[in-house]
């Protein structure tokens, strides 16, 4: 039966709601002791009442030593918005180039600043809108180069493909060529029979 505990409460044998410090320092000991993975063991084997999920969750957005903390920086804006013209809404491949930076936080970012684009207000003579809406037309604008690009690399694995084809025919061809003229050149070297006369015959 459900009950309360604190800030939190069980349910089913979890709890839920905000951590305490005490559960992230038990959590910090047991990444510590095992390593970051196998998170369903972390009840049984930290003491925890919070399933793998939601420790996992914690630890990757909260409890990571390497998480970098503050707002994002222009040039981290930048790459996001790059990168976003090329992966889409794949975060995870996104934070991967963004040390210290989780797939959430960019995702909550990308969706506070550049998901309602379409409802900017009208006065954008502040330099932050017009900041970003250079930042949006440069991302349209390598949407269409990296378009271009793909199509390019087709167009010239078609014509690598062709003049791949092409040299196999002529290297066929030539060899054909080159049987024939070895069959010619053996014919010519082989001296037709003469019969040889008698001697009696020669001088009759």
């Amino acid at each position: 039966m459900a009950g309360h505990l604190g800030w939190g409460f069980i349910e089913e044998g979890w709890r839920k709601g905000p951590w305490t410090a005490e559960e992230d320092k038990l959590l910090i000991e047991y990444v510590k002791l095992h390593g970051e993975g196998r998170w369903n063991s972390v009840a049984r084997l930290a003491g925890l009442k919070r399933n793998g999920k939601s420790c996992r969750l914690r630890w990757v957005n909260y409890l990571r030593p390497d998480l970098k903390r503050g707002q994002i920086t222009p040039h981290e804006e930048s790459i996001i918005i790059e990168l976003h013209a090329r992966w889409g809404n794949r975060w995870s491949t996104i934070a991967r180039s963004l040390p210290g930076r989780t797939d959430n936080e960019i995702k909550n970012y990308w969706r506070t600043h550049f998901k309602k684009k379409n409802k900017l207000p009208q006065d954008n003579n502040t330099s932050d809108h017009k900041s970003k809406a250079r930042l949006l037309k440069r991302q349209q604008f390598q949407q269409q180069q990296l378009l271009q690009q793909q199509q390019q690399q087709l167009q010239l694995q078609q014509q690598q493909e062709q003049h791949e084809q092409q040299l196999q025919l002529n290297q066929l061809d030539m060899k054909r060529i080159m049987s024939l003229l070895d069959e010619t050149e053996h014919k010519s070297s082989v001296l037709p029979y003469v019969p040889q006369l008698r001697p009696e015959m020669a001088t009759a």
